[in-house]
């Protein structure tokens, strides 16, 4: 399974597309309204599998939540396609 978020512009809290594929296989696409604006709080959790902080949406779940699954890897690629066109730039500067 692969999740893949293009950025829709510089600046921080834009939004952007979603993008889920399963075996290689786009199964969803969706469009996000606004990403986090600056930072998550100190108590805050970047869980794989689980959630023990706050729930996505309290309406879906409570936390503390188990995935009923198995993840066998998860891979977090960033470099500079996900950058703005600046950033982009002063990465590619040797």
């Amino acid at each position: 399974m692969t999740f893949d978020f293009t950025y829709d512009g510089q600046g921080p809290g834009r939004g952007g597309t979603g993008v889920l594929s399963v075996d290689g296989q786009q199964v969803a696409s969706h469009a996000i309204p606004h990403t986090i604006p600056f930072i998550l709080s100190l108590d805050e959790t970047f869980d794989i599998g689980s959630d023990t902080r706050t729930p996505v949406d309290d309406a879906d779940y409570q936390v503390p939540f188990a995935l009923e699954g198995k993840v066998d890897k998860v891979t977090v690629k960033l470099g500079p396609s996900e950058l703005a066109p600046p950033q982009q730039q002063a990465s590619a500067t040797p």
